[in-house]
């Protein structure tokens, strides 16, 4: 599951679109006088002028400079957002500053460039192919990363970036001041700053990676973008008629390129639209302060306490602090087959197989029901994949729930056949195989691409 989502963990916190870029050339016009035998005749010819950069990136693309009265301005943005969040800037934050051209393609060229370091030697090609057989997409490898780069290309509006820590915005060029979305854009943006400098985001995220397990990501990114998104809210709401018509006229229209899959935007949910709905509730029991506190649950207490994406998608059990149980899954004996991965399942995981084949409302529906969830992958030679996935329920209604859901998904899709039953399980023949089964405590799947390995291993499927 992890691989599915990394795709999506960008180090980014974003918010949403931005501005349309403005040509770099400066164009200069200067008299020529051109001498005859019989008469002086002037004319003009035009020179063009390569305006020196500002500066650039590490890949090359040039920023824009802000003028000082756009510096005053960010520093009085940085009072609203103290102001509003109730914490101090430690120290004041580094920005970068773009043409919007120029924001994409820095978005695209660092995805690509961390993308090297995420992925391991045919890594991506077996979490493709694990999309794949979860009948998320039918996808090449290069067909997925194309469409991944597209993403990270068009959804970002603005970022600040968990380990360098700088913070990026398009803007027009050649303007003095931030125009009123701009301003918007760097509000939010300028909360995210200031949570890294309290609430230790680096490190979080880098612990998370060194653990190579994000389970705890979704939950606490929910919550820093919620508080990001008040706070740009509490600027925004101060908007008269004439400010509200002229910052939506400044809106850009912002479009992807090529069609993305709908699933791409499931993560997204979770954090914009599910997240201000839970900071809205403890900021109703607690303020601010209350926010702050959860959002200094790892300098406090450490990764393991951070809110879990099921807390997200519901808040009693965030309020109550149900945590995931921690699943042990046994690994099974696979002639010509390898363990290659191993990871735990959350709310949010669930939601990202099943929401496009049958629903948000049924796929969350059986997410919040989840105890514990762990996975086991196993590949051969040829590149072929074995998945596992073992599940418990809160209770054996929501056990039961979660079983039917995935039945329910099963049969929404053409490209299964519904075969006979396979010890005790439910079979579902096709491209891929999809074999499950539920007892009194546990959930148990396998996909396979081959129906005689699923024969071959019968008689551990009820073991792992």
């Amino acid at each position: 599951m992890k691989k599915f989502l990394l795709t999506f963990l960008v180090l980014l916190l974003v918010s949403c679109s931005s501005a349309e870029p403005v040509a770099n050339d400066i164009v200069e016009e200067s008299p020529l006088e051109v001498q005859t035998d019989d008469t002086t005749t002037t004319s003009t010819t035009s020179t063009t002028v390569i305006e020196e950069p500002f500066a650039l990136d590490e890949f090359g693309l040039e920023l824009v400079e802000p003028p000082v009265e756009m510096q005053e301005q960010i520093l009085e943005l940085m009072k609203f957002v103290e102001k509003w969040v109730g914490l101090e800037f430690i120290d004041n934050p580094e920005y970068h500053f773009y043409s919007l051209n120029n924001y994409q393609e820095y978005n695209a060229l660092s995805y690509m460039d961390n993308f090297e370091e995420d992925y391991e030697e045919d890594e991506w090609e077996r979490a493709v192919l694990s999309e794949n057989m979860w009948g998320l997409n039918n996808l090449s490898p290069d067909e997925l990363l194309n469409l991944q780069v597209e993403f990270q290309r068009c959804f970002s509006a603005g970022s600040y970036n968990l380990l360098d820590k700088i913070l990026r915005v398009p803007i027009k060029k050649k303007q003095r001041k931030l125009n009123l979305y701009e301003q918007s854009v760097v509000v939010h943006e300028l909360v995210h700053s200031l949570q890294g400098q309290h609430f230790e985001a680096d490190k979080w995220y880098q612990e998370m990676d060194d653990l190579d397990d994000f389970t705890y990501y979704p939950g606490f990114v929910a919550l820093i973008e919620a508080q990001a998104d008040y706070v740009e809210g509490k600027w925004t709401g101060a908007f008269d008629e004439y400010d509200r018509q002229t910052f939506n006229s400044q809106i850009p229209n912002i479009t992807c390129r090529v069609s993305l899959p709908s699933y791409f935007y499931i993560p997204a949910e979770l954090y914009y639209n599910f997240g201000p709905l839970l900071a809205k509730q403890i900021l109703k029991k607690g303020k601010m302060e209350a926010l702050n506190t959860v959002l200094y649950g790892y300098v406090d207490n450490g990764l393991n306490t951070l809110p879990t994406s099921e807390q997200i998608y519901a808040p009693d059990k965030f309020f109550t602090d149900e945590r995931y149980e921690e699943l042990v899954i046994d690994s099974i004996e696979v002639d010509g087959f390898t363990l290659i991965d191993e990871g735990s399942v959350g709310a949010l995981d669930l939601v990202y197989l099943m929401q496009d084949k049958i629903g948000q409302k049924n796929a969350i529906n059986a997410a919040v029901g989840i105890g514990g969830g762990s996975w086991k992958d196993y590949v051969n030679d040829s590149g072929e994949l074995l998945m596992t996935l073992k599940l418990s329920g809160d209770n054996s209604t929501e056990l039961q729930e979660i079983y039917d859901t995935f039945i329910l998904w099963a049969e929404a899709q053409s490209r299964f056949v519904v075969g006979d039953s396979l010890v005790g399980g439910n079979l579902f023949t096709g491209d891929t195989n999809f074999w499950i089964s539920k007892d009194q405590s546990h959930i148990r799947i396998v996909l396979s691409q081959n129906i005689d390995l699923l024969n071959s291993i019968s008689s551990q499927l009820n073991n792992f």
